[in-house]
């Protein structure tokens, strides 16, 4: 077993939220980070009386929260909106807001295996954990001080990001994803190279509660990618390979 496990292991552990109270504390944390924090156009407090931010995709989706294990504090959490089971081709939110603007030659969505998409969104970690330089700003936590060695800031894991890209793995091996949907800021997709998760646009930056991107990329390529890059990290997000398929979409690569 690699440190980065060992470590992970012994302070976080990740939690398919699938209950109502473990989904409830989900929508709350978006509450919180979107609504109260960061105070976003159309996410006012106003709109969520009850404390909780949802919309119209949450009848389609799956959610993951990382939580710390010694104080039981939710860290973070991830949600995977799925094809919709009764009409594939109803649009994924990405083709809803930034569609009209993908890059014909990259991607036709009708000839996508939709029902093997998720769309990766609210990614977030909650403010506690979002402790270095600027990373408050974000809801994902990560700016370039993310990186920086500072004694008096160092963490004992890595970033608490790598918690959610475990809970995304695991819940994508999990329903049977094979491609990633992301709309992301640019510097938040530079910033999960370093891990070698970053996914491949498919358009322009558009301006979407701010400058974001349109990405799509096969799951495979992506872990292939982290497996040459950094080994530990493919480890982790993996168990060791232990997910369906995973060990074997790279074996070949390694």
């Amino acid at each position: 077993m690699s440190n980065l496990i060992a470590v992970f292991n012994k302070y976080f552990e990740v939690v398919p939220a699938k209950t109502a109270d473990l989904k409830n504390q989900f929508f709350h944390l978006r509450y919180q980070v979107y609504s109260q924090e960061l105070q976003l156009s159309d996410f006012e407090s106003w709109r969520y009386p009850d404390g909780h931010e949802t919309d119209k995709y949450d009848k389609r989706s799956v959610y993951s929260l990382l939580r710390h294990r010694r104080t039981k504090q939710i860290v973070g959490g991830l949600r995977l909106v799925l094809c919709d089971s009764v009409d594939p081709l109803q649009p994924f939110p990405i083709e809803e807001h930034a569609g009209h603007y993908f890059d014909a030659q990259l991607i036709e969505p009708s000839k996508l295996p939709r029902r093997n998409i998720a769309e990766v969104s609210r990614l977030m970690i909650a403010k506690n954990f979002r402790c270095r330089g600027k990373e408050v700003l974000y809801a994902h936590g990560m700016d370039d001080s993310s990186f920086e060695d500072r004694s008096h800031t160092r963490r004992q894991f890595p970033h608490p990001i790598l918690g959610l890209l475990v809970a995304l793995v695991q819940t994508s091996s999990e329903y049977g994803i094979t491609h990633w949907y992301a709309i992301m800021e640019p510097a938040l997709n530079r910033l999960l190279g370093r891990f070698g998760f970053d996914l491949e646009p498919i358009g322009p930056e558009v301006d979407y509660y701010g400058i974001r991107q349109p990405c799509l990329q096969n799951i495979d390529s992506v872990l292939a990618r982290v497996f040459q890059k950094n080994r530990d990290i493919w480890e982790l997000v993996t168990e060791s390979g232990r997910k369906e398929g995973i060990a074997e979409s790279v074996r070949g690569g390694g």
